[in-house]
Parts: C-alpha cells; structure tokens; sequence
C-alpha cells in the first residue's frame, strides 16, 4: 500500500521549531486511489487505459498482387477519410504475403460500417484484385502497453472468451503472478459486435511461439480458467510503408 509522509513539526521551545519525525500512519492521512483516478487493476502492470484511438478496425484480405492493390488503397485515402477510418499501418502475413493487413481508427462508426459494407467499396475492391471476403475486426482497445515493444515478431491474434472482464482480470493478473514473459502485448481491444471477442497485437521473438503455447499444457489450462471458448485467429505481420 503506498503511504503518504506528512511533515510534524514539534514546538520545542517558544521560539524554536525542530523537525523530529514523519508521520506513516494511513490512518492519519487515508489514501483513496479510485478518489485519485488510479486504476486499482492496472497497477504492477505495464499496462494503461489512456488511449491516442478508441474504436479501430483491424482488416485482412487476400490480394493478387499486393503493389496494384496498394496503389488502389493510396488513391482511396480521401474517400476512406470522408466516411471515418483513418488508415495508421499496414501489413503482409510473414508466411503469406497475398495476405494484406490494414490498421485502422475510427471516428464515425456507423457510417465506416456503411462504407465498408457497400456495393461500390466491393468493386473497387474487385478491380483492384481482392480475392474473396474481407475479415473485419470491428474493435475499441482496451489496454495499451507502456513502453516500447521490443521483440521482433509482431503478431495480430483474435479469439472468444465468455466474459472480457474475467478475462482480462486474469491477463492482468498474470502480468502480476509472472512479470518476466516472452512475449509483449502492444494493445489488447474488445469487439463492438461480439463483446466476447478479444484481438491482441503482440511481439514475440520466436516465430513458433503460437504453435508451442498451444501444446503447452499449463499455458491450455490457463486460457480455459479465463474462460478463452475459441481456437485462436493469428497474423504474423511485417509492416510495410504507409
């Protein structure tokens, strides 16, 4: 529990004042963290809730060929930004470069949907050699790491879980439990459609890390007692100029 130190100052004589002591009583002086705007949950992590975007959108598409189609997505900057998603990175999977990746805020969510979903965004889409149906992740981050992330393998991954605050009191916690891990979460966001959807963009320096956590018996039964319901969605992202 943090303290709070007050200064008493003792009248030794009538025209000297010593400093004797400080005062380590709580009870003197109580501290309120809710009252001081701490989030109890947050602390002894590298985490906060103070965010530079709220709502995102999180897109993967297949391409033929990923330079035709980045053009097509540079000359659409204006249009994009006229409905409300402002594009802040963008992607290819490591193992699959006609996958392409987009990073995206929000600021007019009901109209983003409109544009996203609508017949003219979809032949645009065609001609410029997206192939099948975009992924979308409609989501507000919730937590963000503090410090910089250091790992060289960045990673987006998506999943179910049958409560986000159970979950993410378990995450928290395990921050907690186990400071030192080998892997650093950048953010972690919550889905506006489905509020049991939980997408992480992470860091990692093993590219099997995925692979071996999901063997790992201790790791499986941790993700059910947090109540994790789904096989995760995972991305292995290089980012690419913007």
């Amino acid at each position: 529990m943090r303290i709070r130190k007050s200064i008493l100052l003792v009248y030794l004589s009538a025209v000297t004042l010593t400093l004797v002591g400080c005062n380590e009583s709580s009870e003197e002086q109580p501290q309120d963290n809710a009252d001081a705007g701490v989030d109890e949950s947050l602390v002894n992590t590298p985490f906060t809730r103070e965010m530079a975007h709220d709502t995102c959108l999180f897109i993967a598409h297949t391409v033929k060929e990923y330079d035709v189609w980045k053009a097509a997505f540079d000359i659409a900057q204006p249009v994009r930004e006229k409905h409300g998603i402002e594009a802040l990175n963008v992607y290819r999977e490591l193992n699959d470069t006609s996958l392409a990746l987009v990073y995206t805020n929000v600021n007019k969510l009901q109209e983003a949907k409109n544009y996203i979903t609508s017949d003219n965004l979809q032949k645009s889409m065609a001609n410029a050699g997206v192939m099948g149906a975009m992924d979308l992740y409609w989501m507000v981050n919730r937590l963000k790491y503090k410090t910089d992330v250091t790992d060289s393998i960045l990673m987006f991954m998506s999943f179910k879980v049958i409560d986000y605050d159970r979950w993410e009191g378990a995450f928290l916690q395990d921050y907690i439990d186990e400071p030192d891990r080998d892997f650093q979460v950048k953010r972690v966001m919550q889905g506006i459609e489905d509020n049991g959807q939980i997408a992480m963009i992470f860091a990692v320096n093993d590219q099997e890390y995925v692979q071996k956590m999901e063997k790992n018996g201790a790791f499986r039964a941790k993700m059910l007692a947090a109540g994790v319901i789904s096989y995760p969605v995972t991305y292995k992202l290089v980012e690419m100029p913007f």
